[in-house]
């Protein structure tokens, strides 16, 4: 059983010093260090929040400049295709236009070549003639 006496009230008192002793030395100290650490760790907490909305910032702006540049890279192309076709367009009609020249002229030298042959023997024909009649019946006609 337990007496109550005079060293239990020692034992009460000595129990009370002890406590307040270790809440100086030991519990507080130990609570402030715990304390700073938790702000510390909400402050970079914090920090890595700002961090990681600043990096989804800049990938959509990244993301968006990227899709407007690609944009432009297709008009662009677009543009320099349209560009290319109309030039192309351009540089045949020349082309044929040329050829076309070329050949006519070509023609009209081949049809005065044929003017001028049938004129030279039109005008032979006759001396052919008198040449081929003599070599067939053997005696100048």
């Amino acid at each position: 059983m337990i007496d109550v006496n005079i060293s239990m009230l020692i034992q009460l008192i000595n129990f009370f010093i002890v406590l307040a002793v270790l809440n100086a030395i030991l519990y507080r100290p130990i609570r402030a260090v715990i304390k700073k650490r938790a702000q510390r760790m909400s402050a970079q907490l914090h920090d890595v929040e700002n961090f990681t909305a600043q990096a989804q910032e800049k990938m959509a702006a990244y993301t968006s400049a990227l899709a407007a540049a690609q944009q432009q890279g297709v008009e662009i192309r677009s543009k320099l295709k349209a560009d290319g076709y109309q030039e192309e367009t351009t540089l045949l009609d020349g082309a044929n236009k040329s050829a076309a020249q070329e050949l006519k002229a070509a023609r009209e030298d081949a049809a005065s070549q044929v003017r001028a042959g049938k004129k030279t023997l039109t005008s032979r024909v006759d001396g052919y003639a008198r040449q081929v009649s003599e070599k067939v019946v053997g005696w100048a006609v």
